[in-house]
């Protein structure tokens, strides 16, 4: 069970980005992870925007992450950095199998 997080986390490097969490004035290490934009619109409107020309849909991202970078412990005000882009986390969880998280999850808004 434990090498099921471990071939996770390795799958990640090989089809990942590199990212970094930043929370305050902390900032992780490099590591990889998955960023998937969200295309349907009706399971991507998390935070619908009426304006005077109609409904506008923020850029969402389905972010899949390693086991060792607990996106659960941040703040409210974490985000995520790309090389050419910010996030801020909408959703987050992570995957278990028995009581050993495989994978971080969660939905991210581009800023």
């Amino acid at each position: 069970m434990n090498n099921n997080k471990y071939t996770v986390k390795n799958g990640l490097s090989r089809v990942g980005e590199k990212v970094y969490l930043k929370d305050g004035n902390w900032i992780s290490i490099p590591f990889y992870a998955v960023l998937s934009p969200k295309w349907r619109n009706k399971q991507s409107n998390f935070e619908p925007k009426e304006t005077e020309i109609g409904r506008v849909s923020a850029d969402y991202y389905t972010y899949i992450g390693p086991f060792d970078h607990n996106i659960l412990s941040l703040s409210e005000d974490a985000y995520l950095i790309t090389e050419d882009a910010k996030f801020v986390f909408k959703k987050r969880d992570c995957v278990k199998m028995g009581n050993k998280v495989l994978f971080y999850r969660g939905i991210l808004r581009k800023v």
